[in-house]
């Protein structure tokens, strides 16, 4: 259903003003560098990765709200990028967003019942009795009462909002949403009863999900199909099951050993990630991650490491030396 194909997304830097006329030309920010993907329908498919590392932008590059600087965005087979303004806006009521603050992502001035209204009345559909029925029962998908068609965003709380984002995002009943850290900020109660609705909802309505999230518990508990993003690049993907339990490149192995555990006793032993995340303005060359790589070698310096499956079909890494070894134990 969704491919992407080599995309980048570069942002300019401001030059600098005091550097001398001539010097050196504006640097960019490659946010999203040369990302490959495919989506299918009715999966999930989980992108982790720490702050920073172009999730967010890879989400905005996928319902459209920015263009690639190169590489493609296929949805059901059509370049997004090369859509018409009509073609444009049929195709945004295929993929909708949901946003990470829902709060912030509201008009505190509109009702409930006008929010839900609103992106129906833009893409022209049905009249308003049509269009209250529908608000009914998106209402009832997401277990709030009917009611709350008359309260303000600032009358729920902080899940309740987040169901209320949920229903907006499938208002025009899309194919793909694309979730951005939708449960980042909740109570892990909370988090439990927004991701298994989200579940449900797939089952149901035959959803895929773009899920973006920094939370490695919530990834595995949701996601069919994980890819890891580290500075823009992404440097595993597979099956949820078969990364989270055989990881083939050190940064996955580094997340996960990192992750919080219930019981300090058993902790997996292992080297936590050190040093910072180098500047996506000036990134290492060759492997992005060498300069936090405790395996790092020569080569990888030099020459940027291509995509694999050492392991097993369909499970891919970009590192010239994967942890094959961890993956057969």
């Amino acid at each position: 259903m969704l491919e992407l194909t080599d995309v980048t997304k570069d942002y300019p830097l401001h030059s600098n003003p005091f550097a001398l006329r001539g010097r050196a030309a504006a640097a960019v920010v490659s946010a999203v560098a040369g990302v490959s993907l495919v989506v299918r329908r009715g999966e999930t498919f989980g992108i982790v990765g720490e702050s920073g590392c172009g999730k967010s932008t890879l989400g905005r590059l996928v319902v459209g709200m920015e263009e690639p600087t190169r590489g493609t965005v296929r949805f059901a087979d059509r370049d997004i990028a090369a859509l018409d303004r009509r073609a444009l806006r049929a195709h945004r009521r295929e993929v909708q967003l949901m946003f990470q603050d829902s709060y912030a992502s509201m008009d505190p001035r509109m009702r409930v019942g006008a929010m839900l209204r609103e992106p129906l009345v833009i893409q022209g559909i049905g009249d308003r009795a049509a269009q209250n029925a529908r608000i009914a029962g998106l209402l009832d998908d997401v277990g709030l009462d009917r009611g709350a068609v008359d309260r303000y965003p600032h009358e729920f709380s902080g899940g309740q909002r987040q169901r209320l984002g949920l229903a907006r995002a499938l208002a025009l009943s899309p194919s793909l949403v694309v979730a951005d850290e939708p449960v980042s900020a909740l109570d892990v109660s909370v988090q439990a009863q927004i991701l298994n609705l989200m579940r449900d909802l797939q089952r149901e309505k035959g959803l895929a999900y773009l899920f973006i999230s920094h939370d490695l518990a919530v990834v595995r508990h949701l996601a069919d199909t994980v890819g890891v993003m580290y500075l823009g690049k992404m440097v595993e993907t597979g099956p949820a099951a078969s990364v989270f339990d055989a990881p083939l490149h050190p940064y996955t192995r580094g997340l996960l050993d990192t992750a919080e555990q219930p019981d300090p006793a058993a902790e997996v032993a292992g080297a936590p990630l050190g040093g910072e995340t180098p500047s996506a303005a000036d990134p290492p060359s060759g492997c992005r991650f060498r300069t936090r790589c405790p395996a790092a070698q020569e080569i990888c310096a030099r020459i940027e490491p291509a995509s694999t499956e050492p392991a097993a079909p369909g499970h891919r890494v970009a590192c010239h030396f994967p942890l094959v070894a961890a993956a057969g134990r």
